[in-house]
């Protein structure tokens, strides 16, 4: 009802997990260890920012990144199954919401801009479950036609 109303992308997620909305952030990256939270647009100046969650042992990371429409080819989310490293899972610019389940406690997220483009806007909420079951990614929505879709292929 009213949750909806002011965050148009609420019916994506249970509302009992939605605590608030979240409009930008003034942190850059760091260790998350709550059950769950968001991470949000970085309003600084900073082009990357990195965030590693981290869950109980005996527990998997959940993100559910909600519709993306970052430019692409000047900026994009990286999501990796573990801890930072050379290996990417994914990165992306726009144009699907998927929900991505790791493989353990630990996932990174990255965000990066080129410095002369200002940062857009955007939310991901991560949670935790149990460790048993599948892992990868699972798209949630529809793609959209048009050149946002997909992998972000050179920065």
């Amino acid at each position: 009802g009213r949750l909806r109303a002011l965050c148009p992308w609420a019916h994506l997620l249970s509302e009992t997990l939605i605590l608030s909305c979240v409009i930008g952030s003034d942190d850059c990256g760091g260790l998350l260890k709550n059950y769950s939270g968001w991470i949000s647009y970085y309003k600084g100046q900073k082009t990357d920012c990195v965030w590693t969650i981290q869950m109980k042992p005996g527990h998997r990371v959940v993100l559910q990144v909600l519709p993306l429409n970052l430019t692409c080819g000047k900026e994009y989310v990286e999501v990796q199954d573990g801890q930072a490293g050379p290996n990417n899972f994914l990165k992306v610019c726009g144009g699907v919401t998927f929900v991505y389940q790791a493989s353990s406690n630990v996932m990174t997220v990255k965000y990066s801009r080129k410095s002369h483009h200002p940062a857009s806007s955007f939310n991901l909420y991560f949670y935790g479950i149990p460790a048993r079951g599948r892992t990868g990614a699972v798209a949630a929505g529809l793609c959209h036609s048009h050149s946002k879709v997909g992998h972000e292929p050179h920065l």
